[in-house]
């Protein structure tokens, strides 16, 4: 496994949830969890910056064809079928 670099830091924690990490959390697996519980928490702060920045971009009068979930799901197959046909995987001959 390739280690990636790191650099240590100075966190403080109030004082009960520390008591919580020491007591469910042996002393070796701590910086594990808590750089796991931050890549987590990073991960949804950026998907909530996504949603905000593309909030609008979808206009319902755009595509009335997607009206209803009915529509939606309508769409996917038909998306879907696609994907199973083995003639668009071919290769032209006329190219």
């Amino acid at each position: 496994m390739l280690r990636t670099a790191s650099r240590r830091v100075n966190v403080t924690f109030p004082e009960s949830l520390l008591g919580e990490l020491h007591r469910y959390v042996p002393s070796r697996k701590r910086n594990q969890v808590i750089v796991a519980a931050t890549k987590d928490y990073v991960r949804k702060l950026k998907l909530l910056m996504v949603l905000k920045e593309t909030a609008g971009a979808w206009d319902n009068e755009d595509h009335p064809e997607l009206a209803t979930s009915e529509d939606v799901d309508h769409w996917l197959r038909q998306v879907r079928s696609q994907w199973r046909d083995e003639s668009l995987w071919q290769e032209d001959p006329s190219a």
